[in-house]
């Protein structure tokens, strides 16, 4: 193998992914500072916050920054590692707690987010009982959520800082009733929202603060400015070409008979190698040049099995019957997408039960980007596994990567009978 090739993690021969469970619970804390004009709150699950003076040195932050409704602790887990620099609901990659798993060092400024979940934070009194915040804190598992999105919603914004660091490890995990309250009383589903609804149900609100996120974005020009890159990259770059047949190999795997649709299906390098592996193949993408590169590039070859077909195609609305497909393949496409819950509860429609589904992205590192230019976020593994696992239909089975020069986290869906 040569010196640079990409050092591979099996795709299947790795175990499910551990799910971690902690008994809902409403006991969060909190206490009216008459001096400093707050509400401090902290959440069941912290065990200490530091330092001593950790709410004088968060109020002051509230103050000085303008519409600032809440200014949450730094959250590390007993490890020392950041377990949240706050957190995220109204998002592409749904919830999920920035910066999680990093060193605990990480984060040297404050961060806007959409919420604080769960450690320690402060809040103006005024806007908390504007909100009924101590309503809110009795919902339970997601009383902090709870709280942060009628912030939000009043025009406040929210904050985590490290100038107060606050040790625990708390994820939402909360009973069935919890959640659905939460979708009837909010319209969304608080673990991956449809964000296209979520848009169109509070156009105007405070929801949607994140103009990066929830603003349309530039058109994707990839194939009209370079052509057909992904066979380029094949051709050219060693690395590149063993990764692409590692992944043919699993899409084999995923797929020893019927048809696999290739989602994001760009060029067509993918479905070619996968034909070439025996397998029939239907690829769908938004761009129309993308798709002309693919039937241009995969008409020079010969194949076993019928020739690729590709059309162009809105992921969100698949022209496809329920239970068509196989096996469905999405690689380096989630990470462009601002509202991929649409489109992966499509592909579930179009999977037969039983039906595999691999997603490969590139991994999200602290300060890093694969392309600064056309992703519009990167993933760690457990959330692309999280967000798969609030996709109906579908259970996350196995969860690996490709390292090397390569930081792909890849996760395997079945879609259940």
């Amino acid at each position: 193998m040569a010196a640079a090739s990409p050092t591979r993690r099996p795709v299947f021969d790795l175990q499910p992914p551990a799910i971690s469970l902690t008994p809902p619970t409403s006991d969060w804390k909190f206490e009216e500072d008459d001096a400093l004009d707050i509400v401090a709150v902290t959440g069941p699950h912290t065990s200490k916050v530091e330092p001593d003076d950790w709410k004088a040195r968060l109020t002051a932050l509230l103050r000085q920054t303008p519409h600032a409704a809440c200014v949450g602790a730094k959250r590390v887990s007993a490890d020392a590692r950041v377990h949240a620099m706050g957190d995220f609901v109204v998002h592409p990659k749904g919830f999920h707690h920035l910066g999680h798993g990093v060193m605990g060092q990480a984060y040297r400024f404050a961060e806007e987010v959409d919420v604080i979940a769960g450690g320690a934070f402060v809040v103006d009194r005024k806007t908390f009982h504007a909100v009924d915040g101590a309503a809110a804190l009795t919902i339970g598992h997601l009383g902090g959520i709870e709280l942060g999105l009628r912030l939000r919603q009043a025009g406040g914004r929210v904050f985590a800082a490290p100038q107060a660091v606050a040790t625990e490890s708390f994820t939402p995990v909360p009973g069935n009733e919890e959640h659905q309250a939460f979708v009837e009383r909010w319209g969304f589903d608080w673990r991956s929202p449809d964000l296209d609804a979520v848009k169109a149900k509070y156009a105007g609100q405070g929801l949607l603060w994140n103009a990066s996120l929830h603003s349309p974005g530039m058109p994707f020009e990839k194939y009209e400015q370079r052509g057909a890159l992904v066979w380029k990259s094949y051709a050219d770059y060693e690395p590149f070409r063993q990764r692409a047949h590692h992944l043919a190999g699993a899409a084999k795997q995923l797929c020893p008979a019927g048809e696999l649709l290739d989602v994001g299906c760009g060029d067509g390098l993918f479905a070619h190698l996968y034909a070439r592996k025996g397998i029939e193949v239907v690829g769908v993408d938004p761009e129309p040049e993308g798709v002309r590169q693919a039937q241009l590039m995969t008409g020079e070859h010969e194949y076993n099995v019928p020739r690729p077909t590709f059309m162009v195609g809105n992921g969100t609305q698949l022209p496809f019957d329920d239970n068509r497909f196989q096996a469905a393949m999405m690689l380096d496409v989630i990470e462009h997408l601002p509202n991929p819950i649409a489109l992966l509860r499509e592909v579930s429609r179009v999977l037969k039960p039983g039906g595999q589904f691999l997603v490969c992205t590139p991994g999200w590192g602290f300060g890093m980007n694969a392309d600064p230019i056309y992703h519009l976020f990167e993933y760690t593994v457990e959330q692309l596994e999280w967000q798969l696992n609030a996709t109906p239909g579908f259970k996350v089975v196995h969860t690996g990567g490709i390292g090397g020069v390569y930081r792909d986290v890849i996760a395997v869906a079945e879609k259940q009978g």
